[in-house]
Formats: structure tokens, sequence, C-alpha cells
């Protein structure tokens, strides 16, 4: 496993951000014919997508902070059994462009939204995006990974857009909640063709970190919670921090985004990055989570206030009240489920490890029927990043396909992608795929099959 240093709490430095394999790589990386050890599904035809921070140049230590670096986008690419590529690529922002001397984009946003964009990747009406929160517009990549230009979706975003949209697969369209400082909190959809509907927008009296968002059958889930936006006190350059004056809560807004019947709940004063999944049951909605104790409170540079834990809150939509139930006490972030299950009733998630003082490691499978937990242990010093499902061609259960991750190995330095059997969760792996490179501890990823319409080549 990796750490943070538990001195970091106390120094308000971001050199633990830029050590080991949160270090930034130095070059972009183009690959062909990758080892394999076992053998490659050969069913998974596409790419293994994923992204993160890796700034170009060399950053101030003091100031640095995990989420702020310019994004690096990593893909693999399967064929009939091979592993035919694996390529790294910056998304071309403004310190990109400085520090490397690369041409500038083109598109909309220069000098207001054309900052760094690190969070996640989604394929929308035939085009990659490269995408995150804040205010930032998305980048479009080709099939390659190479940065095209910037993207307001044709001129349907009214303001930025956000690093964790969910797909809902019975309407086909994104949810997003945007969030940025001198505007409202947005809830947008984005249909299959690509153009952006803002369906509400919230004011609040202040500008709450809105990360990632739920949704069900009849409501998007709205989390108010206190990290909000306070630049005169950020010790680093991300100006987003706990904010001892509020309380949290979590609302429910009606689909067609109706904001004068948006029904708030009292919740337990707490930080959450994720959601799993969120569903109705009659007079209830459930929602399940990660729960952080608090977030940048003592550390202003990263994600490091204590292990969080999977929990569900049970909202009452009759009474206005909130009930909280430990699902699973293991250190645990980045959810994924089976994504033909978003805003519908499921049973199983997956995770990976986070520890004290941001520890990674092995992948977790969670039964929410049964309430038990499968872990996966990639072996000594491996550590996953976000655990992929991707379905198995025909399948009839919900757990039947794979998992795929990214996977750090200290011990070589070196990363490798790791194809599990999602039904045999802790059994040997199906195959693994043995990178050139590390790929450093980021953000979201996404299996982006080659049976959706060709982009454009670089």
């Amino acid at each position: 496993m990796t750490l943070i240093p538990k001195s970091h709490a106390s120094t308000h430095s971001g050199a633990p951000y830029l050590a080991r394999n949160f270090k930034p790589i130095e070059v972009e990386t183009t690959a062909f014919d990758l080892e394999v050890t076992g053998r490659i599904p050969e069913a998974l035809n596409g790419r293994l997508l994923r992204i993160g921070p890796n700034p170009a140049g060399t950053p101030d230590p003091a100031r640095y902070h995990w989420f702020s670096g310019s994004g690096m986008a990593h893909g693999l690419r399967l064929r009939d059994g091979r592993a035919e590529w694996y390529r790294s690529r910056y998304v071309r922002d403004a310190a990109v462009v400085a520090a490397l001397k690369y041409p500038p984009l083109g598109g909309p946003g220069a000098g207001l939204r054309d900052g760094s964009v690190n969070t996640n990747v989604i394929s929308v009406g035939g085009k990659l995006y490269a995408v995150v929160e804040a205010g930032s517009l998305p980048v479009e990549l080709t099939y390659e990974l190479e940065s095209v230009a910037r993207a307001d979706f044709n001129g349907t975003l009214e303001a930025g857009f956000t690093g964790h949209p969910k797909f809902d697969p019975l309407t086909g369209e994104h949810h997003a909640l945007t969030y940025e400082p001198g505007q409202p909190v947005r809830y947008i959809s984005l249909d299959q063709n690509g153009r952006a509907t803002t369906k509400a927008r919230i004011n609040l009296p202040h500008i709450p970190l809105i990360h990632d968002m739920a949704f069900t059958a009849s409501f998007i889930v709205i989390p108010d919670l206190p990290v909000t936006f306070q630049p005169e006190r950020s010790e680093a350059k991300f100006p987003w921090l706990w904010d001892a004056r509020r309380d949290a809560r979590i609302g429910l807004l009606p689909r067609d985004g109706d904001v004068t019947a948006l029904q708030w709940f009292e919740a337990p004063r707490c930080f959450v990055f994720h959601f799993v999944n969120a569903y109705d049951d009659g007079d209830l909605t459930l929602i399940d989570l990660v729960r952080h104790p608090r977030m940048f409170d003592r550390d202003h540079n990263g994600p490091n206030e204590g292990a969080p834990t999977l929990v569900r809150w049970t909202l009452d939509r009759r009474s206005g009240q909130l009930s909280e139930t430990l699902l699973d006490d293991h250190g645990t972030e980045f959810p994924r489920i089976n994504d033909r299950f978003g805003g519908q009733s499921y049973r199983f998630g997956y995770t990976a490890h986070w520890g004290r003082d941001v520890r990674f490691g092995p992948a977790m499978k969670h039964d929410m029927l049964r309430g038990t937990t499968e872990i996966h242990h990639y072996g000594p010093d491996r550590m996953t990043l976000e655990p992929i499902f991707v379905r198995k061609p025909d399948a009839l259960a919900e757990d039947e396909g794979w998992i795929m991750s990214y996977v750090y190995d200290a011990a070589r330095n070196l990363s490798d992608v790791v194809i599990l059997d999602a039904q045999d969760f802790a059994g040997e792996p199906v195959a693994t795929i043995h990178l050139p490179v590390r790929v450093p501890f980021g953000f979201h990823g996404e299996w982006i099959a080659d049976d959706i319409p060709e982009l454009p080549a670089a």
C-alpha cells in the first residue's frame, strides 16, 4: 500500500501528493503489442480509459493541491484478445501549452473556462470528452487521446460542466450537477446527441463543492455539504475547505427540475465525494454513498481527513427524516456498479480500498442484499485504482461481467491493467496486461467499447 505521511496533516504541504505514485510522469508514452499474463477475453474490444492530474513543469509544493494539476489521459486498446496499444497524453490546458510549447487549443472559453481538465472521460454523441468541475469547459479528445478543442456541447452549456456525470440507462441521458464561483448550482441533462439542457438553477447562500450526484426514477439527489468556496482561507490552489459554519443536508429535486418542490433532509455532518447508486422504494429514497468524516479541514492540499466508509442514507419523504446504516467499515472509495442498474434497485457495488492517510490497496465487491464484502488482493504492494464493471455479452445476472482496473506495483514502479471475473471476484485474474510505465494515482475512467460510432483519428 501507499500512504501520505501522518505529519502531512499539520504541515499544509503538497509535497506528498508529488511523491511515490502521486508523482507526475515526465513524458507521454505510446507502446504497442503489450505483454499479457493469462488470456484477454475476446469480447473485450475497445479502450480502458482513465485520467488524473499530472502537472507539466515544476509545481510549487507548498501550494500544490492533488486536484489542481493538468490532466493526463491514459488508454489501453484491446482487440480480439490482444493488447494493441497503451497511450498517455496531456490534456492541453494553458499550463501544458506554456511548459511544453504545445500549440494552444481552439474552441470556446479562452481566458475564462480554460483551466485544467483532469477528472473523468465520457463518450457522448459519438465524441470523447475529458471533463472537470468548477468552471473549465470539457476538452474533446481523438480516439488516440490527442486534444482537439474546448467544447461547450455546441453552445448548449450555459457555464461550466462537471467531473462526474451519471448515465441513465433508461433514458440514455447523462445527469449532471454543476457548480462554480459566481454561478447557481445547475442540474443539467446531456442527451445522446451531446446537447445540454439546464433543467434547474438552485441558488444557495454559499458555493458548495459538489463532485458527484445520484438520481432515481423520480429525483435528482442534491448534496449540500460543509465544504465551501473559501479562497481567503486556502493555503493551496484549491479554494474549497471544510466549513464549520455549515450543517449538512441533502435534497431531492423532481427530475422535471421544479425547484419549488425540492425537499431537503438534514444529514450527518460529513463529506461525500461519491455516490454508489440511489433508488426509490415507495415513500422512501435509498442512497448508498461513501462517507468521509470531514474534508479539507486539517489538510488543504489533498483529501486526507480519515478513512471513508460505505453507508446507506434512507430518506423518508413523508416524515422528512433521514436515517443512516453502515454497510461496510473498510476504508473504501471510487465506487462503481453495473451501469444498467443506475437509478434502480441493485445488488452489487465495486470499490477500491482507501484507508487512513490515503492508503490504497485491494478491490472490494459489496453485496448490498446479503451485507457481505469480497476482497481481491492484487498482491504485496499492489494497489488498484477505480474498478470498472464491464458487462459480458448477453449477460443475465447483474454481476455477470469483468472488473477492469489499473493496478500500481510499487515493487516494480510500474502499472498493469488487471481483468477479474466479477463472479469469481477473489479468484485469480483472467488477464494481466503489463504496461511499460506507471500510471499515477488519479481519479476516474471508463471502458468504451468499439461498437459505438468511430471517433476521428489523430
